[in-house]
């Protein structure tokens, strides 16, 4: 039998090796060609006993072969397994991106009578979906099956070989058939059921089995209180016969990983792209729920700048969820070159670049090795021409309140046309319009939308005020003025709200320049004079004001572009990203003219750009900005003189760099800038980045840790990624099986599901444990404390949700000096703590020897097998051994008489 393996990770690989065993032709198929590389040369990515034998057998005699060509894999496959991964979006429900992925590569390529088997973890449902993509792509005959996998990390390959059963989800009597025929060497039962039932089995036999763990670890948190024996309970409830002796590991619980709410988002739920805050986005309309302490929000139709990782490129993401939670943990703030920083919780994924691949790690793991990316290209996004102000002003609460007028006298002259169809409900006396050549807002829409009503928009005004109101023309073009006018206002400009004697609302745009800034304040009041607007000039000490009374143009500046109304709260107006690069331009003109400087090196002959804000929203979405047209800001934060606010401050060097720019601060400063550039010894190349096509490589400088209590926010996108502060290319989260189940119940209205109460307990768990052998050992500061079993469990060097990854965090933050042993993790944990001063010892002697604290949280065989005697020895006859997983209880007294504190988990 040909039999293809789409996805080479664990299940992947293991399922390849044993089918290839029984003499079948098995493919195993990736896209990740480094990867297939590898796997040819049977060098395996990770460990698991006895499968780099099995690969390398298999390889040898010709049955097991590794590609990354669709159609050398599927074109004559009789079986093919799709066994991809499946993480988890934010509200704990399976993305299947990678399954359908991989249903829709394979369609073209599947031979007549095919079976299509999903091995990875999915929601029931999940056939019929992917039978869909399949069919979409291709006419040929094929059935669909289930086939779950139930493998154990470190014990993989013998439970593949020795399975407690084979499911198979078929409903097609030749597709049981065919499938009972491969899984006959096993000589397993075959249990055959509906594809829904098949996947339902694996998260049910997942989820029962944390329910236990959750169940146990309560009960030895009352046993540690009435002083029973949680080893005693487990015995005496293991006789019976509906309950069994199996699977009751008390411990630290089955192990999300989130963002703080001023973390900046570049979204887009309009034509516009818009920088906003996490926290922000929050607040948003859409649908609420909760999933335990966690608040979710699903909004509608929302979209955000995102970054492909399977073809490297930027993309726009959409948004399933925005979740919020209490969090008291760690904090990892990770600082790279250039200034940019990414402050995560401790689990959080980071994306880092390595070779030619991406790579994610725990936010913790990251070291100062490690690259992390910063975009530099901007997705396909609409761009608009104009603003319509009339248009935009429908059903707005300005609406009421505006007039509109006509340039050339069109009210006037064909008032006969339309007179007749103004009811007097609207309008008393409407030949007051042909008096005044005006109409209000609301009547022109009510003649308009009757076709009564036809004048080209371009003649239009709009204002507020009957009296020697300032209007502004009701088209704008968004033509190069424009947006400069946008960017001076950004650097320069404000809006303030006055209220009159009789409730009258005035607002008024202010742009303030030093006196000495003559071409720039000449600039604003031609651009405004050509939209049409009058402006007033004011005069204080070294500075002039140009002032524009008009709640319109007000309302277009703070409501329309969101571009803020004061230094604190700007950001750039919401059609920075949708522009041409050359209108992109343009809006950094305007900014830096007003708030940028040109700043002298080395005695003046050399230079650098300055641009300064308090506001990091701002800040955030300049330094994309200047990215997206090819130039690469660093960015400072301090304190400025007299100021109460936080400032950033973007630079610009490089001798390229700034070439490219003369014309940044427009004529003024243009022929000092090419002076200055003229006069440079050599054309010093700007570091500290590394331009890689669609993003730029920057290096981790440092990575700190801190305690937090905060509220942290998640954004679960549909590539898993989002652009963040300052263009950082940023991941979601891993959510667990469990969340996954609890979710999925909530998703079918099963608010009361049980998983949601073992998810919420089960994150507990870790934190009450660590509390009480704090508080038993008196304090981790400056206490040595070994940490016996780096791995998930025994067997394999997986550090994915490892204790150890939890604990060693805590154990650092508070001050202790860590010593660590696996037999096997050992490299794999240099990578996850990399910034850390952690001992890594060759041998567990070495390991415990002058410990003041031992803690045993893998049940390896040479870890369990210790004699008192070497604990004794190496210890010094004194210290604590705590033995999270109960392995040494037997000799908890001898360890006693040898002076050593013994601490298990519902012992006492």
């Amino acid at each position: 039998m040909v039999i293809t393996v789409i996805g080479t990770g664990f299940v992947g690989v293991v399922s390849s090796a044993v089918f290839a065993s029984f003499g079948n032709t098995v493919y195993g198929l990736d896209v990740i060609e480094e990867k297939i590389e590898k796997l040819k040369k049977a060098q395996i990515p990770f460990y698991e006993p006895g499968l780099e034998e099995l690969v390398k057998t298999g390889v040898e005699k010709g049955d097991l072969h590794f590609t990354t060509s669709y159609q050398e894999a599927i074109s004559q496959a009789d079986v093919i397994m799709i066994a991809v991964g499946t993480p988890s979006a934010s509200d704990g429900q399976a993305d299947l991106k990678y399954v359908f992925a991989a249903a829709e590569s394979l369609a073209p390529y599947l031979k007549d009578g095919a079976i299509v088997a999903i091995k990875s973890t999915v929601p029931p449902g999940t056939n019929a979906k992917v039978a869909e993509r399949i069919k979409a792509k291709t006419q040929v005959r094929f059935s669909m099956a289930s086939l779950p996998e139930f493998l154990k990390e470190g014990s993989a390959v013998q439970d593949t070989l020795h399975p407690d059963r084979i499911i198979v989800g078929a409903t097609e009597t030749k597709v049981i058939e065919t499938l009972s025929e491969l899984h006959k060497p096993l000589q397993a039962e075959i249990v055959v059921m509906k594809p829904e039932s098949a996947q339902m089995c694996k998260y049910s036999a997942n989820a029962y089995l944390a329910t236990r763990i959750t169940f146990i670890n309560q009960i030895a948190n009352l046993c540690e209180v009435n002083g029973a024996n949680i080893l005693e309970v487990i015995e005496g409830i293991g006789f019976d016969k509906r309950i069994g002796k199996h699977y009751w590991y008390p411990g630290f619980g089955y192990g999300g990983s989130c963002f703080e709410g001023d973390e900046t988002i570049f979204t887009l739920n309009s034509p516009n792209v818009r920088t906003q805050r996490l926290d922000n986005i929050f607040q948003q309309k859409g649908e609420r729920s909760s999933l335990g302490e966690v608040e979710v929000l699903k909004p509608k139709n929302q979209k955000v700048l995102a970054f492909n990782l399977d073809t490297g490129s930027p993309s726009l993401a959409d948004v399933y969820a925005v979740t919020r939670r209490r969090y008291i943990g760690d904090m990892v703030t990770i600082s790279t070159s250039m200034g940019r920083t990414m402050r995560v919780t401790s689990d959080h994924p980071v994306i880092l670049r390595e070779s030619d691949s991406f790579k994610v790690v725990p936010a913790f793991a990251v070291s100062t090795r490690d690259q992390v990316m910063a975009l530099m290209d901007l997705p396909i996004v609409q761009k608009p021409n104009d603003l319509n102000l009339i248009d935009l002003l429908q059903n707005t609460s300005l609406m009421s309140a505006v007039y509109v007028s006509s340039t050339d006298l069109s009210f006037t002259k064909y008032y006969p046309l339309y007179a007749r169809h103004i009811p007097k409900s609207m309008l008393r006396y409407p030949y007051e319009i042909k008096q005044n050549n005006r109409m209000s807002l609301s009547l022109y829409y009510y003649l308009s939308q009757r076709r009564a009503l036809h004048l080209p928009i371009n003649t239009l005004q709009l204002y507020t005020a009957k009296g020697a109101a300032t209007k502004i023309n009701a088209h704008i073009p968004i033509d190069k003025d424009f947006m400069r006018l946008c960017g001076y206002y950004l650097a320069e400009g404000c809006i303030t709200r006055d209220i009159g004697r009789v409730g009258a609302q005035r607002d008024r745009v202010e742009f303030s320049f030093s006196e000495l800034e003559h071409e720039y304040i000449a600039d604003v009041q031609r651009i405004l004079q050509n939209l049409g607007m009058k402006h007033i000039e004011r005069h204080s000490t070294h500075a002039i004001s140009t002032i524009v009374s008009s709640r319109v143009f007000s309302w277009l500046f703070r409501d329309i572009l969101k571009m803020g109304t004061c230094s604190v709260d700007k950001t750039l107006p919401s059609i920075a990203f949708n522009v041409s690069s050359e209108l992109r331009f343009e809006l950094l003109r305007g900014m830096f003219s007003g708030d940028g400087a040109v700043t002298r090196l080395q005695h003046g002959k050399n230079m650098m750009f300055e641009y300064a804000t308090v506001s990091k929203s701002l800040a955030d979405g300049t330094a994309l900005l200047l990215q997206s047209l090819g130039f690469v800001p660093s960015i400072r934060s301090r304190m400025m003189n007299k100021s109460k606010h936080l400032a950033y401050i973007l630079r610009i060097n490089g001798y390229n760099q700034m070439e490219q720019l003369t014309d940044l601060f427009g004529n003024k400063r243009h022929n000092n800038i090419k002076k200055i550039l003229a006069g440079y010894q050599r054309k010093i190349a700007q570091r500290g980045f590394k331009r890689n096509g669609s993003y730029a490589l920057l290096k981790i400088l440092k990575v700190k840790c801190e305690k937090v209590d905060t509220f942290v926010y998640s954004l679960e996108t549909s590539t898993h990624t989002v652009v963040g502060a300052s263009g950082l290319i940023q991941h979601n989260c891993f959510p667990k099986d469990v969340k996954e189940l609890a979710a999925y119940a909530k998703a079918i209205k099963q608010d009361g599901n049980l998983m949601v109460k073992i998810n919420e307990l089960n994150e507990d768990r870790i934190s009450h444990l660590m509390k009480r052998y704090e508080d038993a050992v008196g304090g981790w500061k400056g206490k040595k404390v070994t940490i016996l079993g780096l791995s998930f469990k025994p067997n394999t060097d997986d550090m994915r949700e490892a204790p150890s990854t939890k604990i060693i965090p805590l154990l650092i933050d508070a001050g202790a000096i860590v010593t660590a042993y696996d037999p096997m993790a050992i490299p794999v944990a240099k990578e996850w703590f990399p910034q850390w001063n952690i001992t890594y010892a060759k041998t567990v002697e070495t390991a415990i020897a002058g410990a003041d604290v031992v803690m045993i949280l893998v049940e390896w065989p040479e870890l369990i097998s210790l004699e008192v005697s070497r604990i004794r020895e190496a210890m010094g006859g004194r210290g604590v051994f705590i033995d999270v997983r109960n392995q040494y209880v037997a000799q908890r007294d001898e360890l006693k008489k040898a002076g050593i504190t013994y601490i298990g988990v519902g012992v006492v």
